[in-house]
């Protein structure tokens, strides 16, 4: 083999590793998770921790005792309550403001898509207290609509612009010929726009529902906790000044990750076709 090659065969064995590397620290946590997530709390307890752990030590007695001795099942349920709604507001909201600030003309369109991206630089726990305060007068403190409003006023600033940013690459003239042909403008934006821009809403989809779902500080601060809470906000109940049952923990934030990595996987389709586009 010539130099030049092996040059190239090293190069592509070093990128191997480094992408490997990277892999690793990413998936580690994860890993971790479910390792802990399958151990007894004696187990959890061992220092320094055991990175490859005997296998007898393993069992789902953790996640069936989660499922059965804690309000499990109900945090998921709130955690649905929260999501699903959410996620269907916010995409709704920002696809149509998006469109908005995309087709707009003028130095209005362009102020107002400044105030929404001001509105994204203010860090949650800034709208907490306001929100608890109008929540409250409103008699929305308890259930999960105060926290589907609330993920809806703190998602859907930067959903907007990701719509709008998937509106700007479609030509006008699409719209421009459906309404020639008949269509209305929300007509033309059904089923001209939208299918066009269906990466963009798969992409706003699956970043509204990991807000929404992964929520902690607005469902900490307006569901009163205990049954009534979600998944993310329940795994901490394991958690004390006495005692750390980071088993239980980790078995609840298992329970967690799966719907995410399911929409996920349910998604992807559509970002690879959004990949595919953006090349030709």
């Amino acid at each position: 083999m010539s130099r030049r090659g092996l040059e190239r065969l090293a190069a592509r064995a070093g990128m191997g590793l480094a992408l490997a590397a990277m892999v690793g620290v990413a998936l580690l946590p994860v890993y971790w998770m479910v390792l802990t997530a399958l151990r007894e709390k004696s187990a959890t307890m061992v220092w320094p921790p055991r990175l490859l752990p005997d296998v007898s030590e393993l069992s789902l007695a953790t996640l069936l005792g989660v499922l059965t001795e804690t309000p499990a099942l109900r945090w998921a349920w709130m955690s649905v309550c929260v999501a699903v709604p959410g996620t269907l507001a916010i995409v709704a909201v920002s696809t149509l403001a998006g469109y908005a600030l995309s087709r707009a003309q003028g130095g209005v369109a362009r102020g107002m898509g400044s105030v929404i991206l001001v509105a994204k630089m203010l860090p949650s726990t800034l709208l907490v207290v306001p929100l608890y305060v109008m929540f409250h007068r409103a008699g929305l403190l308890g259930g999960p609509l105060g926290v589907v409003l609330a993920n809806l006023a703190f998602a859907t600033p930067f959903a907007t612009w990701m719509m709008k940013g998937f509106f700007d690459s479609i030509p006008p003239a699409i719209e421009e010929a459906a309404l020639i042909d008949g269509c209305g403008p929300l007509g033309a934006l059904w089923r001209v726009v939208l299918p066009l821009a269906l990466p963009g809403t798969a992409a706003v989809a699956l970043y509204a529902f990991i807000i929404t779902w992964n929520d902690f500080l607005f469902a900490r601060s307006f569901l009163p906790g205990g049954a009534d809470t979600t998944l993310t906000v329940g795994a901490t109940q394991f958690l004390s000044e006495t005692e750390m049952e980071w088993n239980r923990v980790m078995a609840v934030s298992l329970l967690a990750a799966l719907p995410v990595a399911g929409v996920f996987l349910w998604l992807q389709r559509h970002f690879i076709g959004g990949l595919t586009q953006g090349h030709h």
